[in-house]
């Protein structure tokens, strides 16, 4: 199919309505730029978003909050009401892309912010579950992901998690509570695990502190960024199992088994015992795209093509982890804010573009440029890598590289509230920004978007 002459939003005469389903990094980002968007273009448009929760989470720093550190209470109703966005609390529990609503199952009353009523139409449920129907011309998909316990074996009855506020919260109750000498084993190998690894064990060096992983730790890392990985989780006191496969979590710790070939893997499978196990090896996408019948990758993603839109439902965009959004190879690029927001961003310049009645952007194009990387407090690493995320060799480590980390945590909630205010200047991502900007990257002569892994 031709995607310059898919059919997209058609509104006559009435305000056009659009849904952003998420509260998260991609969904609150796009959000906030149809709003400021359509605003300056005198678009008439209302923006409805659907949440679970009133509080918009800053998932890329869970880890500090498992360690102890009290986190900023970030309200999407102070975020989005200057907007006059509407901040629906409820799940989302279904969408009926041919009649074009989503049936939302309220949380309370189902609002915590003025908004434009013409948003939705609401329906009578029940008492303990008041439903709500929304309407929409244009939906945003960014339902965003969660932990998956059910990858490991008695990972859903025994092992914490630093996926959610809710669970971080209860890591850090059991932590808090276990004995000097008590052990704890994070299950994973990448960023999240590496980042919570290092936090628990500077937060609390009283406990035994383990890494379990399948590969090497930080196996997306340079060969200088692993080393300085290395040395910073054996300061902290962390011990690296390399080359395990994790084979089942029970009440007393974690059963691990040798990984084909793994390093350091061998003999038969071994008990590592610990009072605490944090599964940290991946998340599962929301599966709302695949249990209302759009089509879905496997893992549950949603289908969408290079302009982020649902082959089959064009008034459908998706943005974030719960989206498909394919790399420069043709494979889904993988998930994090770094790769949501600019999907937002794109996605609400085509609602409003097509809404408007111009012309689509460009498809959608992007560039990594950084992984950042939180050892603790005091130690960060910042590895640079190619525009397909591939290592480089360049790094910046210790408390350089914490601080990088932490402008990088802190820019990311300062861009959020950018796109409503300042949603204009900045070139969509896919096309060169005007003016021409400093931090854009090219390839095969296209401008493209860049992005700070965290």
């Amino acid at each position: 199919m031709d995607e310059r002459k898919q059919s997209g939003p058609k509104v006559s005469g009435r305000r056009a309505r659009v849904v952003v389903i998420g509260g998260g990094y991609a969904g609150v980002a796009a959000a906030l730029r149809i709003a400021g968007k359509a605003a300056r273009r005198r678009v008439p448009v209302s923006v409805a978003l659907v949440n679970p929760s009133p509080l918009f989470v800053e998932r890329i720093r869970l880890h500090e909050l498992a360690a102890g550190k009290a986190p900023r209470r970030l309200e999407l109703a102070r975020l989005l009401g200057a907007r006059g966005i509407e901040l629906v609390v409820g799940h989302a529990r279904r969408i009926d892309a041919a009649a074009r609503a989503v049936e939302v199952e309220l949380a309370g009353d189902g609002t915590a912010a003025p908004g434009s009523s013409a948003a939705a139409s609401s329906t009578a449920g029940s008492a303990a579950a008041p439903a709500r129907r929304l309407d929409y011309d244009a939906l945003v998909y960014a339902p965003g992901s969660a932990a998956a316990p059910e990858i490991v074996p008695g990972g859903r009855e025994h092992a914490a998690s630093v996926a959610d506020a809710a669970s971080a919260r209860a890591l850090h109750e059991r932590l808090r509570a276990a004995r000097p000498g008590s052990g704890v084993v994070v299950v994973g190998g990448g960023l999240t695990a590496i980042e919570a690894a290092a936090e628990i064990a500077e937060a609390f060096p009283a406990l035994r502190v383990a890494l379990a992983t399948r590969g090497r730790v930080g196996e997306g890392l340079s060969e200088r960024g692993r080393a300085y990985v290395g040395q910073a989780l054996r300061e902290l006191g962390v011990a690296a199992r390399e080359g395990v496969r994790a084979a089942r979590i029970d009440a007393g710790g974690l059963l691990v088994e040798p990984e084909a070939g793994g390093a350091g893997a061998t003999g038969a499978a071994e008990r590592v015992a610990a009072d605490v196990v944090v599964l940290a090896a991946g998340f599962r996408p929301a599966a709302l795209a695949g249990s209302s019948g759009l089509d879905t990758v496997a893992g549950g993603r949603l289908v969408v093509d290079r302009r982020l839109r649902a082959p089959e439902h064009p008034e459908i965009w998706g943005a974030g982890d719960a989206a498909a959004a394919l790399d420069a190879d043709g494979a889904p690029l993988r998930m994090g804010c770094a790769t949501a927001m600019p999907q937002a961003a794109y996605a609400a310049d085509s609602i409003v573009a097509a809404l408007a009645g111009d012309e689509p952007p460009p498809p959608f194009r992007f560039a990594f440029v950084i992984q950042c990387i939180s050892l603790g407090r005091r130690r960060g690493l910042i590895q640079r890598v190619d525009p397909r995320d591939r290592p480089l060799e360049r790094v910046l480590t210790g408390r350089v590289g914490a601080w990088v980390k932490e402008l990088v945590c802190r820019f990311t909630v300062a861009a959020i509230r950018s796109q409503g205010l300042l949603p204009g200047p900045h070139g969509r991502p896919g096309q060169a920004p005007r003016p021409q900007s400093a931090g854009a990257l090219e390839v095969d002569g296209e401008r493209l978007p860049s992005g700070a892994a965290t």
